[in-house]
């Protein structure tokens, strides 16, 4: 890969998010995401409103929730700071006091990758892959890598699972325990901590997930006291924030849950039940790990309030 080429992925690695406590920002991760999506598409300009429609719902789904409303002006504006990014005329607009610009103004701009990085993410083959790959293994769990890419728009060509030759960058990231897996299912003897699922045939078991508790993403390690056995739905619905769990690992369901009736009821039932326990001898959950799940200024994956229990 070209120099252009390591610079661009060096300057993913490191994007510039927000922080405030180890609280989570997938604002800018997302933002190139659908960026990328576009210019697949033949289409590097953006024009504001459409990064609003895009990524709002987006940062609903994804980002930690928040009293008011998420603001997509945010990243889309913040964004140029990483050499990634390019607002139209953006020295020209007019500026609120401290120094953001007028709402007015940014919504008649258009943005879009700067000329030379759009260029290497069309023609550098595999680039734009890796990019991907890097946004997605930095800040999402892989239990939601697959909806994420299909809510952006981009297609199977672009499936970060397929990368093969890995740049120094790529191999930089912290590497998963390839016995995670293994460990955990082990340790809940292949059932679903939450609703006790278990299937098996010819003597092989399957239908369980093993699950991240704090995701490896954000510094959680692969071990039992950090995972957790579950059905693939259920695990889904986790890492998106529809479940968590309180202190005493009893369950708690997010009151914005919603769904068909059969959806809601199969995650009510449980709500406010403790989960099975692994087997005798292996950790419980970490409270660590659990209260980095629920608590938004810690990991903010639970999206809160929780129902009455």
């Amino acid at each position: 890969m070209s120099q252009l080429a390591d610079k661009i992925l060096n300057r993913v690695e490191n994007l510039n998010t927000y922080r405030r406590g180890d609280r989570r920002a997938p604002h800018k991760p997302l933002l190139l995401l659908i960026a990328l999506a576009q210019l697949k598409n033949g289409k590097n300009q953006i024009y504001f409103p459409e990064v609003e429609d895009q990524l709002r719902p987006l940062l609903n789904s994804y980002a930690p929730p928040v009293s008011a409303r998420h603001q997509p002006e945010l990243p889309y504006w913040h964004l140029q700071s990483d050499g990634l990014w390019s607002v139209e005329n953006a020295e020209a607009l007019p500026r609120q006091r401290g120094g953001f610009p007028k709402m007015p103004a940014l919504r008649g701009t258009s943005a879009g990758f700067p000329e030379d990085v759009a260029e290497a993410l069309l023609n550098e083959e595999g680039l734009a892959e890796k990019l991907i790959h890097t946004v997605l293994e930095q800040h999402f769990p892989p239990s939601v890598h697959e909806d994420i890419i299909a809510a952006v728009g981009l297609g199977p060509d672009e499936h970060v699972w397929e990368v093969r030759e890995q740049s120094p960058i790529l191999r930089k990231m912290r590497p998963r325990d390839p016995t995670f897996r293994k460990k955990v299912l082990r340790a809940y003897e292949h059932r679903c901590a939450v609703t006790g699922f278990r299937a098996a045939l010819g003597g092989s078991y399957f239908g369980c997930e093993a699950g991240h508790v704090q995701w490896h993403a954000f510094g959680g390690p692969d071990t039992v006291e950090n995972g957790i056995s579950m059905e693939p739905t259920i695990h889904k619905l986790f890492d998106a924030g529809a479940w968590t769990l309180t202190d005493d690992r009893r369950l708690l369901v997010s009151a914005d849950y919603t769904g068909s009736e059969a959806a809601v009821v199969r995650l009510r039932e449980h709500h406010g039940k403790p989960i099975r326990k692994p087997v005798a001898g292996e950790p419980l959950l970490g409270l660590d790990y659990i209260r980095w799940h629920r608590e938004s200024n810690l990991g903010g994956v639970f999206r809160g309030p929780a129902l009455a229990i």
